[in-house]
């Protein structure tokens, strides 16, 4: 039985360890992807290892015939309109007063004693001579003129009101008194002027969306990248969903996360695989680090490796040779002129 068990754990060291470690490159013809990783890259360098980590890159590039841009803009024009309502009120208010006033006549008869006033009683004819005092004439005038000013104004968010108001008034008064005969003559004007502007504001919205779609035709590659991790967990390690693997590069650490890949992707028989969608940049991070530690996280426990050296190096000779990139062609000058031609 023990060396039942030592022969299963040096074949799964030797699956791991040695398969491909320098990469393999194949095409995909169903889904027309072309696929760069890594294989059995082994985390950890001990021998005899109960659970095995690898850590490999990988990318799929496909090539792109036609990309479609759909632009679409919304242009939105704010029309605002002012409407002015200018009201201008005038009122003239005459008034024409006549007053006449007649006072009593005053005699100039006197009695001086009681016997004079008998006598005069037993008379039956007498003259009697009435003597009226008269009064001087005179003459009054009062003449009073007011203005009044009223202005107002208020504004909301879409109205504005001003409102003006002027009061004239003239008041004439013209009294003469002549032999107990007044006489007044009163005049009234009363002018009333009132003006009012209301100004609304009244805004229109004009929305309009406008789709542009832009065909371009291309013939370029298109590249995915990922870490593809191999793994032989315990029997009770469960990964947990979301953020599941953590890489720290020289201390800067990168938050992964499980992602389906668009093409096949079939892993190792008896390892549990996923791949992770990272940056060209993070995979060069982790290629030139001195010191790469890896944490997977699971539900109920984690499993932390560091990478070893050979195995940064195995990443590194990996990048060189699939991720260098493509050799730019030069023509001759004498292709060139024979092309111009």
């Amino acid at each position: 039985m023990k060396i039942l068990c030592v022969s299963l754990a040096l074949a799964l060291l030797v699956g791991c360890t040695g398969a491909h470690k320098e990469g393999i490159s194949r095409y995909d013809e169903f889904d027309a992807v072309k696929i760069d990783q890594m294989v059995g890259n082994n985390i950890s360098g001990t021998t005899f290892e109960k659970t095995i980590i690898c850590l490999n890159a990988r990318r799929e590039s496909r090539r792109v015939i036609a990309v479609t841009n759909a632009n679409v803009t919304t242009i939105t024009n704010a029309v605002v309109a002012a409407v002015t309502n200018q009201t201008i009120s005038l009122s003239t208010n005459l008034l024409y007063t006549v007053m006449t006033n007649l006072a009593a006549q005053t005699s100039g008869l006197t009695a001086t004693t009681p016997e004079a006033e008998a006598a005069a009683a037993a008379t039956i004819e007498t003259n009697t001579i009435a003597a009226l005092t008269p009064q001087a004439a005179s003459l009054s005038t009062n003449v009073t003129i007011s203005l009044a000013n009223n202005q107002s104004a208020t504004a909301a968010p879409n109205q504005s009101a001003v409102s003006a108001q002027q009061v004239r008034t003239f008041n004439s008064q013209i009294t003469t008194s002549s032999n107990n005969l007044s006489i007044s003559l009163l005049t009234n004007i009363v002018v009333t002027g009132e003006t009012n502007i209301v100004v609304a504001y009244v805004t229109n919205y004009s929305v309009a969306q406008l789709t542009n779609i832009v065909i371009v035709p291309t013939n370029y590659l298109a590249r995915d990248y990922f870490l593809y991790t191999e793994m032989t967990p315990p029997a009770d390690f469960t990964l947990q969903s979301g953020e599941s693997l953590v890489v720290l590069a020289d201390g800067v650490r990168y938050g992964l996360t499980q992602v389906p890949s668009s093409g096949a992707f079939l892993g190792r028989k008896r390892f549990t695989s996923g791949l992770y969608r990272v940056s060209p940049e993070t995979l060069i991070a982790i290629g030139n680090a001195k010191d790469v530690r890896v944490r997977f996280k699971g539900v109920n426990s984690a499993i932390e490796r560091s990478m070893s050296s050979g195995s940064r190096q195995n990443f590194k000779d990996f990048l060189v040779r699939f991720f260098a990139p493509e050799p730019v062609i030069v023509m001759p000058a004498r292709k060139v002129a024979s092309a111009a031609r």
